[in-house]
């Protein structure tokens, strides 16, 4: 009898534990352990325009609009929105009912305060030129009018407006990464520190709580996010994975759930052995090198045209990269033309012998040679693919008896560096934050302060440019945008190397990671399916 009670009593407590542990199971926190290219160089979403902060940016702040999985532009802290007929005047209905982590109510106003200062001179933001369309906004930016006057406004709580001085097609597309909304009672409070995972407030739909430097950066779901319940991560964390080596063996071990390069000696080995967890898209990135026009002696258009002709740009992808990138003879990866057609570099399909006897000359008529040889300082970022480009273009430039010391640093150090015009020659990337041609020529126009990193000043370039910016045909704004690249490639401020790909590398277990061009890929839309 006791032998019955006992086994009825084990089995009770058997279930007990089966129950418990369900419902352990049921309620684990589904975390997403994902790798980035590099550690942010900030967090405050007006302060920045590289993409590794971007991507944390973007998980905790939506702007008016936003993304969906396969980057499609979707309402985002805007319900609506409509277009006035002449295409210059944006009015957006802000979604009711929508808050802040801190519970503050999201407005109207918050745009407002989010665009001025943007776009106010005291707040340096690197991404302001992108702005200029607005109406005012050049003028704001460069301290001639006050930020007031800038053609934004609150028409009441849940209604703002913004004025642009010509239509701009891709208006709502840039806007899904730039002037996010931001705290302005927290900014304010806390100034350069609001930032900081204590004090920080947010309205998308993870909120930071943790940032280790150099370790990780760790998130949590924002329950104040207007659709908090159509989030399935209870968590993500992210990594700075600049050593691709290193990367591919956290990924290996199963620490990463996702890593967004990886070294493409093991490109082969991973289509035959990881061929699930492998993707590799065409996107909007753009590889090249920079030369400082504001230094001797590369104010002088020869030494750069000479030092940018050498360069084998289909040894670089098929030896060095191997991953599938395009050289790059144009300034505007193939993804993004529709309907553009790039202008020639002067020197393109030229065999590499004769170019290379015509950089000698030219670097002769510059005043080069064996007895004046050029030197300078090449800058790229630690990363071991960068370093053997580097190595083998200055092998090629070595050849024609220019020595190029090679040196390399922490991508945010290069970064800037490359901002503060503290450099010679160097390596960087862009990519493209919407569709459109004028997303890469803005990188020379010489009122692009934050990214024209090359100090560009052409007066030629500039006027096209802003015709480009004014033109309404679509035909004739393709040519004008053709002219301002064929400049660009005559004078060579800097010379594309490759158009970059998606190179990404995630566990079969994480859904919702849609393949784009444009490599985003925002945490609100994954989930963990083990």
């Amino acid at each position: 009898m006791r032998f019955v009670r006992a086994s009825r009593a084990f089995a009770v407590l058997a279930i007990i534990c089966l129950v418990i542990a369900s419902v352990s199971s049921a309620h684990a926190a589904m975390i997403f352990h994902r790798g980035n290219s590099a550690e942010p160089d900030s967090l405050d979403p007006h302060m920045t325009t590289s993409g590794y902060a971007g991507n944390i940016i973007f998980e905790m702040f939506v702007g008016l609009t936003t993304v969906d999985s396969k980057v499609n532009v979707i309402p985002g802290a805007a319900e609506s929105w409509t277009i006035s007929p002449d295409g210059k005047t944006y009015t957006f209905h802000i979604r009711k009912g929508m808050q802040w982590s801190d519970g503050h109510p999201v407005t109207a106003d918050d745009f407002t305060y989010a665009f001025q200062r943007t776009m106010d001179p005291k707040t340096a933001s690197r991404a302001a030129p992108l702005l200029y369309m607005i109406a005012g906004a050049r003028e704001v930016n460069s301290g001639k009018a006050p930020v007031e006057s800038l053609g934004v406004r609150a028409i009441d709580a849940a209604t703002f407006e913004v004025k642009l001085l010509n239509p701009t097609p891709y208006f709502l597309e840039l806007i899904v990464h730039r002037c996010f909304p931001v705290p302005r009672w927290t900014v304010e409070k806390f100034g350069k520190e609001w930032t900081k995972p204590e004090n920080i407030v947010v309205n998308g739909a993870f909120k930071i709580v943790e940032w280790t430097p150099q370790s990780r950066i760790r998130l949590v779901r924002n329950p104040k996010f207007f659709a908090a319940d159509t989030v399935k991560l209870d968590e993500v964390i992210y990594y700075p994975t600049e050593d691709q080596n290193s990367a591919l063996k956290r990924y290996r071990a199963d620490e990463l759930d996702v890593i967004v390069s990886f070294p493409p000696s093991q490109f082969e080995w991973l289509k035959e052995n990881l061929p699930n967890d492998l993707t590799i898209t065409p996107n909007y990135g753009l590889l090249y090198y920079t030369f400082n026009t504001r230094k001797a002696p590369f104010d002088d258009p020869r030494v750069r045209n000479a030092l940018a002709m050498t360069l084998d740009r289909e040894m670089f992808a098929e030896k060095i990269m191997r991953s599938g990138e395009p050289p790059a003879y144009s300034l505007i990866p193939t993804v993004v033309r529709k309907g553009y057609v790039p202008a020639a570099s002067p020197w393109q399909g030229v065999p590499m012998a004769e170019r290379t006897a015509k950089a000698k000359a030219l670097l002769a008529e510059a005043g080069f040679g064996p007895d004046k040889p050029l030197k300078f300082t090449f800058r790229y970022n630690t990363d071991d693919v960068q370093r053997r480009v580097a190595l083998a273009a200055s092998q090629v430039w070595k050849a024609m008896g220019v020595e190029a010391q090679l040196q390399n640093s922490d991508l945010n150090v290069l970064n800037a560096d490359l901002r503060n015009g503290d450099y010679e020659v160097a390596r960087y990337q862009w990519f493209a934050e919407y569709a459109d041609p004028t997303s890469f020529l803005y990188l020379l126009d010489s009122t692009s302060v934050g990214d024209n990193y090359s100090k560009y000043n052409n007066p030629e370039y500039d006027a096209v440019m802003q015709r480009v910016y004014q033109e309404v045909d679509a035909a004739k704004r393709l040519a004008l945008m053709r002219d301002a690249e064929a400049i660009a490639l005559r004078d060579s401020p800097i010379t594309p190397i490759n158009f970059y790909v998606g190179k990404r590398l995630a566990k079969p277990y994480v859904k919702g990671l849609d393949a784009n061009p444009r490599g985003i890929n925002i945490s609100r839309w994954v989930s963990i399916e083990k």
